[in-house]
Parts: structure tokens; C-alpha cells; sequence
């Protein structure tokens, strides 16, 4: 007979249910069927009732200084580190799903992924003015503006990945980060060999 992992209660042979660890080393998870139904219903209201707006702002907070964190990380290694590009995903993704009032589900994958996308294409612009204004500067121009026309920014961050497509490995491993965060949790039930 085993018992719950949650309430500890004793569980009739034939009666639990068998659930996948939180993660691939941890170990399955004996639950009884009253246990397994308040976790479900718990995972269930992780996705309700979301504060989009919250999230949204919260979002783009950890977005402004994500780029700033791996503009100054890029300038000063002259290197793009994977971690940091982990870095931004992770901190856009708790930062949406705080603001979200600590919810999950796909609305805020998206909204994380969004925000994450943009933080990486400021911070590319930001990086790529960087370089532009120390070469155009050792040629005597000066008083280059922060934000320049829209079009042009865009254009030198195409440009940009042009010349260095492993930039696209570093916002695919940031993107990954802003997805996988606030999915919604689930049980994933083990079901028992036949043999």
C-alpha cells in the first residue's frame, strides 16, 4: 500500500496515481486522487484572472534593464555570453508572470516572448550603435543621437545579424527561456509498465 505524497494518507492498492517529478531527476509522485485533484485545480488558477496590464509593464521594466545588463556585458567582453542571453529571457519571463500576479499560461508566453524579442533587438541596436559611434567618432564625427530614426535602427540590427547570424543562437536561447517560464503547469501521469 502506498501512501500520498501530499497528505500522507495511506492509498489502496490499484487506487493511486503516479506522477512525473518536477523535473527529469526528480522522482515520481504518489498521489492520492483527492491531493492530485487540489494540485490540478491549483495549476488551474495559475492561469486565471491574469493582470495583463501589470504584466506588460513589469515586463518591459525587466526588459530596459536586461538590455542595458547585456549591452554592458557585450561592450565590455567584446563577447555575447549564452548566460546572459539566459539571463534576459528568464528575468523578462518573472518579471511578466509577477506582474501577472504570479500566474502562468500561454497569453503570458507570448507576452514574454514579445517583450524578449524587443529587449534583444534594443540591446543589438544599442551594441551596434556602440561600435558605429567609436569608428564614425576616430573619424571626427561626434554628437550622434541615442535613438535614431526607426527605420535605420532596424536596419542596422538586420545588418548586424547579417554580418553575424550566431546572434540569432543568443535570442533563440533568450526566446526559449521567455517561453518555458510561464507555461502552465501540469501533472503529467506515469503510467505503469505492462509487462
Amino acid at each position: 500500500m502506498a501512501a500520498c505524497a501530499n497528505c500522507g494518507v495511506a492509498i489502496p492498492a490499484g487506487s493511486e496515481l503516479t506522477f512525473r517529478g518536477t523535473d527529469r531527476k526528480a522522482p515520481d509522485v504518489t498521489m492520492c486522487s483527492n491531493c492530485a485533484r487540489t494540485v490540478e485545480r491549483t495549476f488551474q488558477a495559475e492561469t486565471e484572472d491574469i493582470n495583463s496590464v501589470n504584466a506588460l509593464l513589469l515586463g518591459l521594466g525587466a526588459a530596459a534593464l536586461s538590455s542595458v545588463v547585456w549591452y554592458g556585458a557585450v561592450v565590455v567582453t567584446n563577447l555575447q555570453l549564452g548566460i546572459i542571453a539566459v539571463g534576459v529571457g528568464w528575468l523578462v519571463a518573472q518579471a511578466v508572470m509577477l506582474g501577472a500576479g504570479r500566474k502562468r499560461g500561454a497569453s503570458l508566453q507570448g507576452l514574454s516572448i514579445a517583450i524578449t524579442v524587443l529587449a534583444m533587438a534594443f540591446s543589438q541596436y544599442l551594441i551596434v550603435r556602440h561600435f558605429a559611434v567609436q569608428s564614425l567618432a576616430r573619424r571626427g564625427y561626434t554628437n550622434i543621437p541615442l535613438l535614431l530614426p526607426f527605420d535605420l535602427m532596424v536596419g542596422l540590427i538586420v545588418e548586424s545579424i547579417r554580418n553575424d547570424p550566431l546572434t540569432l543562437l543568443f535570442w533563440a536561447i533568450a526566446v526559449w527561456e521567455a517561453y518555458k517560464l510561464p507555461g502552465a503547469r501540469r501533472l503529467q501521469k506515469v503510467t505503469p509498465a505492462t509487462g
